[in-house]
């Protein structure tokens, strides 16, 4: 938590003197460290001055189940794990879960994705397949492609 906090303590000067905000991503499981201790980081992130935090991973249960918690401390949260399909992302949000939903792979697979859902075009959209070609295009330092992309052409 400390190194948390003194990274936050650091930048916050500039950050706030260029008008930006601060995000934190944290992933709150593992071994020794759930939902609990992530519950005392954030409350002290929170009080540090974050204006954001990302929480990841969500479960596959209860679309931003693991974000719900954080909601609390009044700092908006933003949940993670398959929310580019939208009966998820809308369940986290309508359940007061997440404040956020964050849809990378929909955002790979189809950068118009937020387009055509404020548009109502949903049938339109390319649907990220949780193949992770992308994740290992990053991995391996090639530019990052899709798998949905017909003749490898970004929509």
């Amino acid at each position: 938590m400390r190194l948390a906090l003194e990274i936050v303590e650091a930048v916050k000067p500039a950050a706030r003197w260029a008008g930006m905000l601060i995000l934190y991503r944290h992933t709150p499981v593992g071994p020794g460290y759930g939902i609990e201790e992530s519950l005392k980081l954030a409350e002290s992130l929170a009080q540090a001055g974050v204006d954001i935090l990302d929480i990841s991973p969500a479960s596959c249960e209860a679309p931003g189940d693991r974000a719900a918690p954080l909601m609390a401390l009044g700092v908006p949260v933003i949940a993670v794990n398959e929310l580019d399909r939208l009966p998820r992302a809308l369940e986290a949000l309508q359940m007061g879960r997440a404040s956020l939903v964050a849809v990378g792979g929909g955002m790979i697979a189809d950068p118009d994705w937020p387009e055509k859902v404020r548009s109502g075009r949903l049938e339109e959209i390319v649907a990220c397949t949780g193949c992770n070609d992308c994740y290992t295009d990053l991995c391996e330092g090639r530019p990052v492609g899709c798998s949905q992309w017909v003749g490898g052409v970004c929509p």
